[in-house]
């Protein structure tokens, strides 16, 4: 299997990629960057266009170079196509392990989205989706992962689970009440999250956080602001009548670390 990093062209030596080869090293899969360039149509002369083609190919020739002297035990293959971004990596998805996006937001920084490309890969994809922020100055630790009870939320915490595992870092386990919310019930999601993953992860140090001031989408952000990783379900209790939940896209307006969004 390989991991798919999207490079949206705006600069070489981006740190999506660098993030996606060293996941694709550290789990022996291989690397396949993807460069998608619009149609004719987006480009009001034709040798825009032709000129956006060849500088994809620079692009992903530098690229694959750089990451294949970094990182040597890693397969890389390269593919340049033509058509609408976000369709043409969520139509490749199903055949990755996962899609890797990026964003021009820094971890903190507020605001209306991280870029609609990114946003619509994160909603439409198959497979699970990553998207990097620019890095951080600050050291980083610890995954952390939300919990309410769904299906698609014990699911992120398995995910979650084995990430802190893979990284030998703590899993911090975040459960928001709200103030309107009774405490007995979300100590008893967060409990049984915490005997799951004791019980199939016992070498995983587990770190349980029951915020009761914020909802789940800010809780989320509070407790990523110095985390390495996050990890959340495409959809909680919403259930099936959404493909993004309404706690993911608040997230992913405010991403402060590289996130994980699991499909089951």
């Amino acid at each position: 299997m390989q991991i798919l990093v999207a490079l949206d062209g705006s600069r070489a030596g981006s740190p999506v990629a660098d993030w996606a080869a060293a996941r694709a090293d550290s789990l022996d899969l291989g690397l396949a960057l993807v460069h998608v360039v619009p149609g004719e149509w987006a480009y009001p002369r034709e040798n825009d266009h032709q000129l956006a083609l060849s500088r994809a190919e620079d692009l992903l020739t530098s690229e694959a170079q750089r990451l294949a002297s970094a990182f040597p035990k890693v397969g890389i293959s390269t593919q340049r196509l033509s058509g609408e971004p976000a369709a043409t990596i969520s139509d490749l998805s199903p055949s990755y392990s996962m899609v890797v996006v990026g964003t021009d937001r820094g971890p903190g920084t507020e605001g209306q989205g991280y870029g609609s490309v990114s946003f619509q890969v994160a909603v439409t994809s198959k497979c699970d989706v990553a998207v990097v922020p620019l890095p951080a100055p600050q050291q980083r630790s610890g995954v952390v992962v939300g919990v309410d009870g769904s299906a698609e939320s014990l699911d992120a915490l398995d995910q979650g689970a084995r990430e802190a595992q893979h990284l030998d870092d703590q899993l911090i386990i975040v459960h928001a009440t709200g103030p309107e919310v009774g405490l007995t019930e979300g100590r008893n999601v967060l409990g049984a999250a915490v005997w799951q993953v004791t019980h199939e992860f016992p070498s995983v140090v587990v770190k349980q956080v029951l915020d009761t001031t914020r909802g789940p989408g800010d809780a989320l952000i509070a407790a990523a602001r110095q985390a390495q990783l996050l990890v959340m379900g495409c959809k909680g209790r919403g259930g099936l009548s959404v493909l993004l939940g309404s706690v993911a896209q608040h997230v992913f307006l405010h991403v402060q670390c590289p996130t994980i969004l699991t499909r089951p």
